[in-house]
């Protein structure tokens, strides 16, 4: 039984099951004709009605035969065959793991929808199922999460979803496809106040339950998967939870905070049990009644820490288990000689990168192009990787991450390597020349500006000072300052754009290869693209690869936006990171990956 209440969508639903041959034309009309629907509506509708699927006009098929995602059964299947620990049975069930992660603030909400930093998002994953995830083991394979497995129809647009039918919430209520309609809905709501309402209105057209475990949903036009999954962000929520509390009340109600422990109603692997801001943890207790593979590890623990030291020495004492951010390069050799613990190192979507503000009303020093490419080319970022990475990254050749489907350092068209003699040429032509200072000067201004970054971190403490010191050899004055990270994001870069060099990490967490959301126009002045870049043509190429279904062709296109980006220089991207996770020897199992940090958990045992 449908569970839509909108007459339209029933109808859409009602005509879909017409179209699979699964509704005769006489019942069709009959349930129509109940929906509510303007007599001219109906008759309009049914005159154009043809007498049977077979005699409707076949749609052009964009996607030949349609497609199916792996099941649940052949995704564990090929996870087993990659990962044999995966079929391991062995290993005593039980423990509490601890896991330390470097943030200037403790975990901001228990709720998904408002879930938008590291390590919130984690936190609320492992507690709130999504429809799908991504295959761990690198590519772009969307494999089954709370659905057994998707389809989508020739039309290239249509998705369909087959809820697992054992998936129930932590209270004991059945998850179904009216749960995911009421999140759509949640999410498409301005008023709901959470990020991914812009990317969601922008890619759905309509959303539907077919039936209680079949949820099906309608893209505008024709996308590839990699873009679709990214932009369909859904955090399925419970219904029967939610549906008397106002949207724009969620944010802070209890059941978002972690005031009322009841209210944290998800359908994931764990559960939530308690929240401390002044100890900075967060407590999360096995689901024992969980749908798919239930975990070994019976307590998780979250503890947020302020400086990267504490959370090393921590580790080290044995205070924690896991420290999820990405260790120190420096303290990588000095973990990894101690006999308990271990450091995991892997390729990721990651990379370390500063932006101009290019808003003439903010700062007018970052306008000519060539200022911009004479910074980058003042910059041994060689040296950055080797003494300060201590080679646990890469040099950036574009903006694309090691792990992108557009990856190609050798058709970037400028890498701009270490080359202070081309910067100092560049600015003098630009029109800076040296001041009885040291620091360049124009029409009565300084080349002197504010380099604003995250606080309590110490390698990047040595960045920002490397950075400096480079711009300093062609007189450049650029001072670091570090703030609390979540001023960096807001206000600075999201908000009121006040700053005028901003440093950060970015984390794209996909192979899909499209940048627009930190520099498409749309997203100027909001997203990520504080720095207020705009190109048409980059962004016409972007769109192209969007619905670019042929890999090859989207990522030609891809690459063609990466060079005028490269060209354009409204960012400097330094290098490409790797993440180095360290962890006690005593899990057993634990792989983290770029497509998946805790993937492994139903898996890891504590010994």
């Amino acid at each position: 039984m449908s569970t839509v209440k909108n007459p339209v969508q029933k109808l859409n639903v009602l005509h879909t099951q017409f179209m699979n041959g699964t509704l005769d034309r006489r019942t069709l009309l009959t349930r129509a004709s109940t929906l509510g629907l303007t007599a001219t509506a109906f008759a309009a509708y049914a005159a154009n009605l043809p007498a049977s699927a077979q005699e409707a006009t076949p749609a052009a098929a964009i996607l030949p035969g349609g497609f199916k995602s792996k099941t649940r059964e052949e995704y564990k299947q090929a996870l087993a065959t990659d990962y044999p620990f995966v079929s391991d049975t062995s290993g005593a069930a039980g423990g509490t793991l601890i896991m330390g992660a470097l943030a200037s603030t403790n975990l901001t909400t228990v709720n998904p929808m408002f879930a938008s930093n590291f390590p919130t998002s984690d936190v609320n994953f492992l507690m709130f199922d999504q429809l799908v995830g991504l295959y761990p083991k690198g590519g772009a394979e969307f494999v089954p999460s709370l659905a057994d497995y998707y389809e989508i129809a020739e039309d290239g647009r249509t998705y369909t979803f087959y809820i697992n039918p054992n998936a129930t919430f932590h209270d004991g209520t059945p998850v179904t496809a009216a749960d995911l309609v009421f999140s759509g809905d949640a999410v498409k709501n301005e008023k709901t106040g959470t990020q991914y309402t812009s990317a969601f209105n922008d890619t759905i057209e309509s959303y539907a339950a077919i039936d209680d475990q079949t949820f099906q949903a309608v893209t505008k036009e024709v996308i590839a998967q990699i873009v679709f999954f990214p932009s369909f962000f859904l955090p399925v929520l419970p219904r029967h939870i939610w549906e008397n509390v106002p949207v724009e009340n969620w944010k802070t109600d209890p059941g978002s905070t972690g005031a009322e422990p009841a209210r944290v109603v998800g359908s994931g692997a764990y559960k939530f049990e308690s929240i401390s801001d002044a100890e900075g943890t967060a407590t999360l207790v096995r689901n024992d009644n969980y749908y798919d593979t239930v975990s070994k590890v019976e307590r998780l623990i979250f503890q947020t820490w302020p400086d990267s030291t504490a959370v090393v020495e921590a580790l080290r004492a044995g205070d924690i288990d896991l420290y999820v951010s990405p260790v120190p390069p420096s303290e990588v050799e000095s973990l990894q000689a101690e006999e308990s613990l271990e450091v995991a190192i892997f390729d990721t979507y990651k990379f370390r990168w500063y932006g101009y503000n290019l808003d003439p009303a903010k700062t007018p020093l970052f306008q000519d192009v060539n200022v911009r490419r004479a910074l980058i080319y003042a910059l041994d970022r060689e040296s950055y990787v080797d003494n300060i990475q201590l080679g646990y990254g890469e040099v950036a050749q574009g903006t694309q991450p090691v792990l992108s489907e557009a990856y190609a350092p050798d058709r970037v068209n400028n890498p701009y390597p270490f080359d202070a003699a081309q910067a100092m040429s560049l600015l003098d032509g630009a029109g800076w020349v040296v001041g009885s200072d040291g620091i360049r000067e124009k029409e009565d201004q300084k080349l002197s500006f504010e380099v604003m970054y995250g606080a309590g971190d110490a390698a990047l403490d040595q960045l920002v000072a490397a950075i400096q010191d480079n711009w300093k050899q062609v007189g450049v004055d650029g001072r670091p300052t570090a703030v609390d990270f979540d001023t960096v994001i807001n206000p600075a870069l999201t908000t009121n754009f006040n700053f005028q060099v901003v440093l950060l990490g970015f984390n794209w967490a996909s192979p899909s290869g499209d940048q627009s959301g930190l520099f498409g126009t749309e997203m100027y002045g909001g997203g990520f693209n504080g720095m207020r870049y705009s190109n048409p043509e980059y962004d016409k190429l972007n769109d192209q690869a969007d619905i670019a279904l042929d890999t090859e062709q989207r990522r030609e296109l891809l690459i063609a936006a990466t060079n005028i980006l490269n060209d354009d220089a409204p960012v400097c991207v330094l290098f490409f990171r790797q993440d180095l996770i360290g962890y006690n020897v005593r899990l057993t199992n634990f792989t983290p990956t770029a497509n998946g940090l805790l993937w492994s958990l139903p898996y890891i045992t504590i010994t």
